[in-house]
Order: C-alpha cells, then structure tokens, then sequence
C-alpha cells in the first residue's frame, strides 16, 4: 500500500516538471478521454469514468480512503497507572506505551485535583520510541487526591484521550485537619454546642473509646432501626456523628495517631436505611450529590452560635447530614467532579412548593415544607419529611398529617387532584425566648390564583397577605403556638377563616357542669385559647382531692369532659357539694357542683 503512495506521488511530481501522463478511460466502450487528466474514482474494481476537461489529478474512494484513514487514525495509547499512593513510597510512576505509525509528537499526563477545576498538565518523558513515563512527586500527594489521563499527539496532530484513573491516595499523621481551607469547621467546634460531623477519609485506626460528656466530650451515632442514639466504637467513612465538648478551646478534629487514605476520585454511593440518615461526605473538599427517588436533599445542623436544622445542597468536608429515606433502598451519590450527572437543587413535579423558616434568637428551622405534587397523597406518604432526631433543644416546626395531632412531620406534600387545603402546624420553642419569624424562604412553581392566609391562633390574628408579609411570634413559647395556614383559591381561605376562628376559644373558661345537680354522672365543658398543658381536678369541700379528671397537654379549641362520680380508687362518692378546678398557663377557674343520689 505505500508502494502504490509512493507511485501516485511520483506521478504528481513528473507532472510538476511539465510532464504530462496521458491515459486512457478503461472501460466497456473503450472511448478515450478528452482531456491530460488522471482521474481515480470509486473502490477497486469499479470502472473508471469520463472526467471533465483540464489538467487535474483528483484521487477519491477505493485504496486512496483506505490508505489515508490510517494515517489520521489518533495514537493508540496502553496506561499504567498506581491503584495505591504511598505517602513515603519513592519512585512512583504513571507510565504508557503510545504507538502510532505517523510518529508521536508528545504525550502528557493530565490532572485534576479534588475541588479544582484547573487541569495541571505534565510531559511524559520518552523511554524509548513508545514508552513514556512521569514520576508523581510527592507535590502531587495530598487529601485532595487527584484524577489524571494520558493524552497524546502524532506526527499529524491526531489527538488521543484515555479514560480518567484516580487512585487511593494515603495521607500522613495529622494531614487530615478540620482546619483545612475547604472544611465546614474550620475553626473548630465551638464548645456547649451540639454539632454533627464526619471524617472526610479512611482513617487506618478508626476506633473511639466511649465516654460520658461530664468527662469531656461524648459521640453519638443515629441508629434508624430503633430510633434510637447509641455510643458509636468507630468513626466510619460516609457517616455522620453528633458531638459535644465542655472544653475551653474548640475541638479541631485530624487524624492524630493513625495515617489514612483519600478515596478514589470517583462517584462514591451510600446505601441508606429507612427514614433518618446520619451522612457525611467522603471527599475533603465541597462536592453535590444524587439522590435516588424519594430521598431527601441533605439537612445540616447548627450556623454560628445557633442551633438548628437547615436545608443544603452542597456536602462539605467535615460536616455531618441528615438525609431521609421513604425505604431501605435508598441510595445517595457524591460527585466529585461536575461533570457527573449531579443533582444540586429541589424540583417539583407538575405543582407547587413553599418552603418555610422559622428563626429565633437562639433557634433555628429551616427544614418545613409544603405544597402539591403528582404521587403524593392527602395522608402520610414517602413524599412527607419526618422531624428530624436531635440532641439539642432546638426551633421546630412541626406539621399534623391527615389531622391526626401527632404533629410529627416537618414537611406535608400532598395531592395534585386537590387545591384548596388547610396545614395546621405547630411551632415548638424549647427554650427559644423570641421573638420568632416565620417566613418563606422559597416558592416553586405558585399560580396566580393560589392564595395564601396565616392564622395566629393564640391571637386570633388573620394575615391575609402571607407570605409578604411575616408572622411574629412575640411571646416566649412555653409548650407550642399553633398556626394554620389556609392555600386555595379566594374565596375558600376566606370561607376557611371565618370557619376556624370561629372554634378558637376568645380566652380560657371553665363551664358549669350538666346536669347539676347529677347523679352520678355529669359533663363538664372547658375552653382554651392556646394548645398546653391542661389539669382538671375534682375536689370536695374539705379541698382534699377526690379525683384528677384531665392532666396532660391539649390542643386548643372547645372540650368537654364527663365524670362518673367515682373518686381517684374507682369507688362511688357520696352525696355533697364538690368542687371543679381548671389550671392551664397561669389561669385558675373553679365552679361548684352538687352530688344528690
């Protein structure tokens, strides 16, 4: 084949000269050309063709395509590359043996170190006419880690890529710090304060020894099974942990004794369990992540010198996660570059979705969520976020699924069939003094005819233009402070106002007893503006105690509670005057009741 080149560009050199090669067409009707030409056209063993006039030599198809196709053909490269770095290991080399028949031109090792989006490009030096070879140097072998792949170029600037190879990197004693640049902490955590973190590596030695915080500090670790928290006896990659100190300094967390290693550049996936997760990143730098169906986007804990759950779409190193799963086959997937199909933010399906806050001086939630959308359902479904475990008393706002007052549930996505519907929430303080804001951080996919109301419960105030404008909670909450949020078309959520306020209690009140006088049995009805805890104790006119009727918290709203006429024993009281005493948020109301048998 490169004889026959070689023949054609011989011919083209004569012609240069001023000298012409005559031919004739070789064909079935044997008619000669008209014109000094050479034509070559169509595969072999196909007819040559008449051609137009004028001095040419035009060369297609056949053995011509053949023999140029291989000669743009791109370099053929083998790689070889460490599955393993060793921190103090010489001699270290990527290496690959490159073949092409038009020569190399060069061949580089290309890299990119974790978080970088920069490619560092290092010459492979020649060995021979087809090996080359690069050292990594020890500038190259840190917690970042890197990916790398051969390129090279030919003679005719054909250009060749392998397939990227990344390796487990090891890192030194005391390498692997929550100092670093890229870390969630970087000053460490603070002391007092609840917070959840991770190992952003694979620790050699990765054991805890269990202790008790009064001792300095303590660990714990989430178990989904029993909803439980349990002392962990490992820190485990991909995991988070709760973690508390009462020493005077920050705690800055590195890997102090043991050495370890950083993960392959490379999608790392985490099998979840069902319902609440404790997650961390396996990377020391930021990286998104994607998330099967139905997993939630990741949840962080704690901003400054507050306490609370915000969502996020970023894992960072060092941080903790809570991450929710409707089922055991959950899986979440850390991307450590952006060309991966990553998954950084929340989408809706065919509906709407607001997300709401509430802050607090002390407290924060930046987890609740509502809205509409296709595959969810009016009740309880894989679509609705559970409250989130803690530690730390924390801001909490809490949704009632289905109206069941279990109040258990951070997120309520229901229907698309629907679109009117009434949220009832509470806000739970724990300690927070206030004032509270409640406000929307985020609105997906809202139409113009969908409105919005807040009702204040405990003030019987209405906000029509929520969320423009915020609800304030000026009060210190003691127990819970209800609120109802009202969305559907205009003259629903006006209907629905009037509809509520008008089971809301004006102020608290005990009522008289009916019949009365009884025997032996009576109804007593009680109203409480505010949902709390309530006591209703039945005494007689020496003020002993005869019977509690009612200790525990209520929700707000009109109750009424019998009583047989048994005391606190089960036995039947005697005929006489008797008291009932209702005690709720500092109020007290007594009324008077007779017993005739």
């Amino acid at each position: 084949m490169k004889a026959f080149i070689t023949i054609l560009v011989m011919m083209c050199s004569i012609y240069a000269q001023g000298m012409k090669v005559v031919t004739q067409q070789i064909s079935l009707t044997q008619t000669p050309m008209l014109s000094d030409s050479l034509v070559l056209k169509g595969s072999l063993g196909k007819n040559f063709n008449h051609s137009g006039s004028g001095d040419t030599l035009t060369l297609k198809g056949g053995l011509w395509n053949i023999a140029s196709g291989l000669y743009s053909l791109p370099p053929m490269i083998q790689g070889s590359f460490p599955d393993t770095v060793e921190k103090n290991l010489k001699n270290v080399y990527a290496q690959a043996i490159v073949t092409d028949m038009n020569g190399i031109n060069s061949t580089d090792l290309h890299i990119q170190f974790g978080g970088s989006k920069d490619i560092i490009i290092l010459p492979m030096e020649a060995l021979n006419d087809s090996t080359y070879r690069v050292s990594i140097s020890d500038s190259l072998r840190s917690t970042l880690n890197f990916r790398a792949h051969f390129v090279s170029e030919d003679g005719m600037s054909n250009i060749s890529k392998t397939n990227y190879n990344t390796p487990h990197m090891e890192f030194a004693v005391n390498e692997l710090t929550m100092a670093d640049t890229f870390s969630y902490y970087p000053d460490g955590i603070r002391s007092e304060s609840w917070r959840m973190f991770s190992f952003p590596g694979e620790l050699g030695q990765n054991q805890v020894e269990r202790s008790e915080l009064a001792e300095g500090h303590v660990f714990y670790d989430w178990d989904p099974n029993n909803n439980t928290w349990v002392k962990p006896d490992s820190l485990l990659i991909g995991r988070g942990y709760w973690f508390k100190h009462i020493y005077n300094e920050p705690v800055v967390f590195k890997n102090k004794d043991t050495t370890g290693f950083a993960v392959p550049l490379e999608n790392y996936t985490i099998q979840l369990d069902k319902d609440c997760n404790m997650v961390g990143s396996p990377f020391s730098f930021p990286v998104q992540a994607e998330f099967s169906e139905g997993v939630s986007m990741p949840f962080k804990y704690g901003a400054g010198t507050k306490e609370g759950w915000a969502d996020t779409n970023v894992f960072e190193p060092w941080a903790g996660y809570a991450v929710y799963s409707p089922s055991d086959t959950g899986t979440i997937t850390f991307a450590p570059f952006s060309d991966s199909n990553s998954v950084a933010a929340r989408t809706i399906q065919n509906g709407w979705r607001m997300e709401i806050d509430v802050i607090g001086t002390r407290y924060f939630d930046k987890t609740a969520a509502i809205g509409r959308m296709d595959g969810a359902s009016e009740v309880d479904d894989p679509y609705d976020i559970p409250l989130l475990p803690s530690l730390s008393n924390s801001l909490r706002l809490m949704m009632d699924i289905g109206s069941n007052g279990m109040y258990a549930h951070s997120s309520d996505m229901r229907s698309n069939d629907e679109f009117n519907g009434v949220w009832n929430m509470q806000v739970q303080g724990n300690d927070e003094p206030g004032p509270i804001r409640m406000s929307v951080s985020s609105m997906i996919g809202i139409s113009i005819d969908l409105k919005f109301a807040i009702i204040d419960v405990p003030n019987r105030d209405v906000i029509m233009n929520f969320p423009q404008q915020e609800l304030i909670i000026q009060d210190k909450i003691e127990d819970v402070y209800d609120v109802i949020l009202i969305a559907g078309d205009e003259s629903y959520v006006l209907h629905m106002i009037d509809d509520i306020l008008a089971d809301i209690p004006q102020e608290y009140s005990l009522g008289q007893n009916y019949p009365n006088p009884f025997n032996p049995v009576t109804k007593i009805d009680f109203a409480l503006p505010r949902t709390g805890d309530v006591s209703l104790v039945i005494y007689n006119l020496m003020g002993q105690q005869v019977r509690t009727l009612l200790a525990k918290n209520m929700d707000y709203g009109f109750h009424t509670i019998t009583w047989n006429g048994l005391d606190q024993f089960g036995r039947p009281v005697s005929s006489g005057v008797y008291f009932s005493e209702l005690s709720a948020r500092g109020f007290r109301q007594t009324k008077k009741m007779l017993m005739l048998k």
